[in-house]
C-alpha cells in the first residue's frame, strides 16, 4: 500500500501561492526545485530537469492568479517573466 500512497500524493496538483516578492521568487522555485527531486528519489545529475519544472510549475501559478501574462512557449521569455 505505500507506493499507492506515494503515486496518489504524485497525482496531486502542487498548491502554490504566487503572492510573493520578486526577491523570493528565485527562493520558491529553488525550494520547489528541490521537492520536486526529493520526489523523484533524489537521482544524482539533471538537477535541471527538476529546477525546469519548478519554474513551470510557478510560471503556470503567476498566469493563473493573473499577476502576469502568459508569454509565448519560450523558456527565455518565461523566466524573464517568473523573475523580474
Amino acid at each position: 500500500m505505500p507506493d499507492e500512497s506515494r503515486a496518489l500524493d504524485k497525482q496531486q496538483p502542487l498548491e502554490l501561492i504566487p503572492d510573493f516578492p520578486y526577491e523570493s521568487r528565485h527562493e520558491f522555485v529553488e525550494e520547489l526545485a528541490y521537492k520536486l527531486w526529493a520526489q523523484r528519489g533524489r537521482p544524482l545529475g539533471s538537477p535541471e530537469v527538476d529546477w525546469f519544472a519548478a519554474e513551470q510549475a510557478v510560471y503556470a501559478s503567476l498566469v493563473a492568479s493573473g499577476m502576469i501574462a502568459p508569454s509565448p512557449n519560450d523558456p527565455q521569455n518565461m523566466r524573464e517573466k517568473i523573475y523580474r
